[in-house]
């Protein structure tokens, strides 16, 4: 269970625990970045981009994906 704040009831979930969860979830990290500009004190917060397909091969970094870029899901 992950630490709860008896004081104001938050609860802190790890990056480990996250990305347990969109595996389980059957989606993929396309990126993660460190949210800027919050009090040292604090834990870090992340932003996760998830793609629902897992990519196939490798660009090296070079030319652009446009299939596994993502995108808000509608429903």
């Amino acid at each position: 269970m992950p630490p709860e704040d008896k004081e104001d009831n938050n609860i802190t979930r790890s990056d480990s625990y996250f990305k347990e969860l969109f595996k389980q979830c059957g989606l993929h990290l396309y990126r993660t970045k460190d949210q800027k500009g919050f009090p040292e004190e604090l834990f870090p917060v992340k932003m996760y981009a998830l793609v629902t397909d897992k990519r196939r091969g490798s660009n090296n970094g070079r030319g652009k994906t446009q299939q596994h870029k993502p995108a808000v899901i509608k429903s």
